[in-house]
Order: C-alpha cells, then structure tokens, then sequence
C-alpha cells in the first residue's frame, strides 16, 4: 500500500549509519523546534508530498548500484504523516535494505515502538540540544541503536517468544 510522504529530500550518505553507504530521506513537517537544528528547513512543511511508491524505486536503484542501507530521517516528528503511515513506509523499504529511523524526539519508547514495528535495524532517538551536541559529541542525549531481535526456541525448535534488544552503537561516531 502507498502512502503519501512529505518528502524534502533524498540522496546518499555515508554518515548517518555506521560503516554504511545509506540511501536518505529527509522528511519535512518537522515540529521537533530543537534550537540549533542544523536543517531547519525540515520543519517548514511540504506543498507536493510524494508517492511512497516513488521512493521504494528510488531506493532499489540505490541498493542495485551499491548502496547497503536506508535511512528515514524525521516522520516520528512530522505533522505531515501519520504514524500508521510512517510504519508503513518503513516496513515496505526494511524489504529492500536494512533501514535505520532517525528521530528527534525524546520519547524513546514511542520511537522504539514504531522502529520495531517498521522493521528497521537500527534507531537513532532524541532530540538535539545545542549544549549536549549531536552524535559526534561524548556529551550527547542522542543515542544510535542497532535493534536486535532475540527469539526464546525450545529443543524442537519452536519459537515461542520474541524480544528486542537495544545495543547501543552512539560511540561509533565518535573520532
């Protein structure tokens, strides 16, 4: 199913995930307000949202010419989509690429929930604040998580419980 997103946009990263050339979605509506933000053109909101379809081809070209990765930066502090939506895109892009959800909110539970249930293999959570400093700062509240499911298997190899576990990865972007 498409859905319509407020796309600013779009391109290839080697920054944003660790050791991975990643496919970028900047998503507009941003209501986050973080003072300092470094791309504050991302809260100004989009006039043409764009097919979801359009991305996932976008992306496919990307991940067949190199690319490893897929990045969402904003959409759990978009006014411009919903968080049902949200999920959705994540989920139809986690089939092409491992995808990494960048959110400046400080709800870290919310913004697990949604990664979970986007599929994603990684979620980068909280808000930017000027005196803490982004990820590339030891003081910062940011934090960077690969996402790692583990499955509880009795000795006939049925599963019967799931769990995800948050290893934080934040250090790798300090030099």
């Amino acid at each position: 199913m498409s859905v319509l997103v407020p796309l600013v946009r779009k391109g290839i990263t080697f920054n944003e995930v660790p050791d991975k050339m990643a496919v970028y979605f900047e998503l507009g509506g941003c209501d986050a307000g973080c003072i300092g933000c470094h791309s504050p053109e991302l809260s100004e909101d989009v006039q043409t949202l764009t097919n979801s379809d359009d991305l996932i081809r976008w992306a496919v070209d990307q991940i067949d010419a190199g690319a490893n990765a897929i990045v969402v930066l904003g959409g759990t502090t978009s006014r411009q989509i919903s968080e049902k939506d949200l999920i959705e895109l994540l989920l139809d892009l986690s089939w092409i690429a491992p995808v990494c959800l960048y959110s400046g909110r400080d709800t870290v539970k919310n913004d697990i929930d949604v990664a979970v249930k986007g599929g994603c293999t990684w979620l980068k959570t909280g808000s930017y604040q000027a005196d803490k400093g982004g990820l590339q700062s030891k003081t910062t509240n940011q934090k960077f998580y690969k996402i790692e499911t583990r499955f509880f298997v009795d000795k006939f190899d049925i599963v019967h419980s799931s769990t995800n576990h948050l290893v934080d990865m934040t250090n790798k972007f300090w030099k």
